[in-house]
């Protein structure tokens, strides 16, 4: 008779804990980050001689249903995907500097400066075209200025998004190391804190976002962090990471509390910190090799010739600003127009020679490399559409990797999430066997009384 009644108390037991895992499922089903739960059991019962006894069912704990190896894929194709993102922002931002929607360019305007030395060359003495020639100059000049200090803002910009991502890394890591804590206590103590570890696979996606990261789960539940190999979060502490910025060189490194420098590949900062160190400033000196050399070229022709005004050899350009900010006219051509140099021959207005030359450096292969020299316009064209060259290459990248996260998502939904009627369902499962256990407490009980009745 006893054990009727301890079959039906376990019966009642599982049941109640049964039901309510389930009830706190349904209410979590549109928590982020929740996972749910099973409660897992096991038969109860005892072997006597060649006789199986049983004896109820026993609750061996509670189960949290997470695929940790699809978090960790999960994880490699966020920190991609950060990545990628943090790129085609930064990208964006450098094509709408390089690229306007009227069509004119700075390789628009690189040619329109060699077409005025080419109606010079033809007249020589017109003064109309002087001063179209040195209108046309100073908005080019200006176009490298303004492209320069937009390239320069953008440079910043990164700069500065960069150390608020470096800040969210920290606090992320801060919060996953609390939560280490709190995880590690409680499975000493033989009971799960599976709250704390639905919030730390949060905090963990979260940073996959911003940072590549390797991670390690160790015998104490704690989940320690490496990031470029060296351990940010450890079985006990999280470290903080520092920055240190050179704005001159365009360096951004990130340095722990021990003086070991972290190299991140991967993530929002990776990007933002490769886009600051190397991206960013090609762009920049591919301008400044524009000016550079459109002011040397032009001045060592310019300079040999001769204008209307006097005798006197003269630079077209100021040669102390030969870079994209600070590019700018000979203050002496700008105050009198006829000091452009026109003629190969002293005091022979009419010739054209020297503008015919500059006008002839359209055609010449001057910039590039050894190995590469290419004339202005096809330079100065595959500088200002790097960036969306770029963004075509990245934009073919995110679509894939978009794909894969999601294909990734749902399976882990799968494993994880709240099916809201697969869990009504088992809650009147849950209920029968209540009700059904509560019928073998009371069918017992009846027979107990009965035999009470028949010993007294």
């Amino acid at each position: 008779m006893k054990s009727i009644f301890e079959i039906a108390k376990s019966g009642l037991r599982s049941a109640k804990r049964s039901m309510s895992v389930t009830s706190n499922n349904v209410i979590n089903a549109n928590t982020p980050g929740y996972s749910r739960q099973r409660v897992q059991k096991s038969p109860n019962g005892v072997e006597l001689g060649q006789t199986y006894l049983g004896l109820g069912v026993n609750i061996d704990g509670v189960k949290r249903l997470r695929d940790q190896m699809n978090d960790i894929l999960l994880h490699q194709k966020q920190q991609n995907m950060g990545y990628l993102k943090e790129k085609k922002n930064i990208n964006s931002k450098l094509q709408a500097a390089l690229v306007s929607d009227s069509g004119n360019d700075l390789d628009s305007e690189i040619s329109t400066l060699f077409d005025n030395f080419s109606d010079l060359a033809s007249n020589p003495q017109d003064t109309s075209i002087r001063n179209n020639l040195i209108s046309e100059t100073q908005q080019f000049t200006t176009r490298l200025h303004s492209t320069s200090d937009h390239i320069g803002q953008i440079s910043n910009q990164d700069r500065n998004f960069a150390g608020q991502t470096l800040n969210s890394v920290n606090k992320l890591l801060t919060d996953i190391n609390d939560l280490n804590k709190s995880i590690k206590q409680a499975k000493a103590k033989g009971e799960p804190d599976f709250k704390s570890l639905d919030i730390r696979g949060e905090k963990l996606s979260k940073l996959s976002k911003l940072v590549d990261f390797e991670r390690h789960e160790t015998k104490t539940g704690a989940v320690e962090i490496q990031i470029g190999g060296l351990k940010v979060v450890d079985e006990n502490k999280a470290h903080h990471i520092k920055s240190e910025v050179d704005n001159v060189n365009k360096k951004f490194r990130l340095r722990l509390n021990n003086g070991h420098l972290i190299k991140p590949s991967g993530g929002k900062l990776g990007a933002q910190i490769e886009m600051y160190e190397k991206g960013i400033p090609t762009i920049k000196k591919s301008l400044d090799k524009i000016a550079a050399t459109v002011v040397k070229k032009v001045n060592g022709l310019h300079n040999k010739g001769y204008g209307l005004a006097d005798n006197v050899q003269r630079n077209f350009f100021n040669p102390g600003k030969t870079t994209a900010e600070s590019i700018k006219l000979n203050q002496n051509i700008v105050d009198n127009p006829n000091n452009i140099a026109a003629s190969s021959v002293a005091g022979e207005a009419g010739n054209g020679e020297i503008a015919a030359q500059i006008a002839g450096l359209r055609d010449k292969k001057i910039i590039g490399d050894t190995t590469n020299n290419q004339n202005l316009s096809e330079y100065t064209i595959k500088t200002i559409s790097k960036p969306g060259v770029n963004l075509n290459g990245i934009n073919s990248k995110v679509k894939v990797r978009d794909s894969e996260i999601q294909m990734l998502k749902n399976q882990q939904q799968q494993t994880a999430g709240v099916n809201i009627d697969e869990e009504l369902s088992r809650m009147i499962k849950f209920q029968n066997a209540y009700r059904g256990a509560a019928k073998v407490m009371s069918s017992a009980q009846k027979m107990y009384d009965t035999l009470i009745s028949i010993v007294g």
